[in-house]
């Protein structure tokens, strides 16, 4: 089984297509296409899963829409696009927790519900998953401590960093304590 190719980054594609097009004028990547850009400029995703990444933001555009909760996925975006942070080809979205929540308040969870994603980071340090899948095991207390764990280097995680290590504890005792 071979990995897929990398997808080519934006600027690239555009001047490819300006090019195929003889000259003529590109237009702007929407909202949904530079988030998604931006994620998979980090993770170095596929052509394949970009587009799902596409699909996946339309479709909860969709759903905010029909949930009466308009606005609720771009506000998301806009906040993504600022804030993403690439780290070790990771994104972390910190910074976006009350768009995140407002979405969430609506049933909507954008690339995953934050316990998979914590799932995803702690497989990657080699740590298993830690909670369960879908948006019914993913409840506020476990949510909080679940975005402990994304704020967390794998160093922090299997106690190589001290302090990173002391901060994630800090993290989860105030989301099971402090509420």
């Amino acid at each position: 089984m071979t990995a897929a190719a990398p997808r080519p980054p934006r600027p690239l594609k555009a001047l490819l297509f300006a090019a195929v097009a003889g000259g003529a004028l590109v237009g702007c990547p929407s909202q949904v296409e530079r988030t998604c850009d931006v994620i998979c400029d980090c993770s170095g995703c596929s052509e394949a899963v970009y587009l799902a990444c596409v699909d996946e933001v339309e479709a909860a555009q969709q759903s905010a829409a029909e949930a009466s909760c308009p606005g609720a996925v771009d506000e998301l975006l806009v906040c993504l696009e600022d804030e993403l942070e690439c780290k070790d080809d990771r994104y972390t979205t910190g910074g976006c927790e009350d768009q995140e929540e407002r979405l969430r308040a609506c049933g909507i969870f954008l690339f995953g519900t934050v316990c998979e994603q914590a799932n995803a980071h702690t497989a990657a340090c080699g740590l298993g998953e830690s909670f369960g899948r879908g948006p019914e095991a993913c409840l506020e207390e476990l949510a909080c401590a679940a975005r402990c764990m994304l704020d967390t280097t794998c160093e922090g995680l299997n106690g190589f960093d001290p302090e990173e290590n002391q901060r994630f504890g800090e993290c989860n005792v105030r989301c099971f304590l402090m509420r």
